[in-house]
């Protein structure tokens, strides 16, 4: 599949109505979330998005929000996509018997929640065997990567994008017994990082003295209306 088949696919799907912001909800559009996969695929596959034509590959989801579960199904029946989703807090996560090779996740940027995004990435390369692609704040960058080196598991740290994005939230202003909805845009750099497991990481990443270190492969500043690639 290419590239701006995969913008024009996601595009067709249907978004948060209100996103959650308790939940740090922020609907990612097409046209990042289309290059993020392509990214992402191209690196641990060495090939454009490989999953999508293939008949034996298996998708599991995973969200704390019903009303998000149910918008998954709903896209993914319009998609004819077969897909598992389970409702679930990411700390009573149990997967207990499943093999998965890749987790790819958006987490809470842990702006409501201090921690949350490391408590999202911790369990992902908990479950993974293989690798956890994740996006981030630029501003916490070096913090998730050590912390992910050092305390999590994994054995190389690669940032593979940086973009800025518009984050677009909701707020209820409330005045005397009246309420007001307003939305508020945000320009936010985000990052996408790529955390491999001790299985999967080449001996090359590794430093002679067997320590592991952090690795920065690729970093792109990119607009919101173009990606350079």
């Amino acid at each position: 599949m290419k590239l701006k088949q995969l913008e024009g696919l996601l595009g067709e799907l249907t978004q948060f109505p209100e996103p959650k912001v308790e939940l740090e909800q922020y609907p990612t559009g097409p046209h990042i979330a289309s290059r993020m996969l392509y990214t992402v695929s191209v690196v641990l596959h060495r090939a454009p998005i490989p999953m999508l034509s293939c008949s034996f590959g298996q998708v599991i989801g995973v969200d704390i929000d019903p009303q998000s579960l149910e918008l998954a199904q709903e896209n993914a029946d319009e998609l004819e996509l077969d897909i598992d989703l389970i409702w679930s807090d990411i700390k009573n996560l149990s997967l207990k018997g499943v093999l998965i090779d890749t987790v790819v996740m958006n987490p809470p940027f842990g702006t409501r929640r201090k921690g949350a995004d490391m408590e999202f990435l911790s369990v992902g390369l908990k479950v993974a065997s293989q690798a956890v692609y994740s996006l981030h704040k630029t501003s916490t960058r070096e913090h998730i990567k050590k912390t992910a080196l050092r305390d999590c598991g994994a054995i190389n740290a690669e940032v593979l994008c940086e973009v800025i994005t518009c984050l677009c939230c909701a707020m209820i202003c409330r005045r005397h017994t009246n309420s007001t909805r307003k939305r508020r845009s945000t320009l936010l750099s985000i990052c996408g990082a790529l955390f491999r497991k001790p299985d999967t990481a080449a001996s090359t990443m590794r430093p002679d003295d067997g320590t592991t270190r952090c690795e920065v492969r690729k970093t792109e500043l990119v607009s919101f209306d173009g990606w350079n690639r």
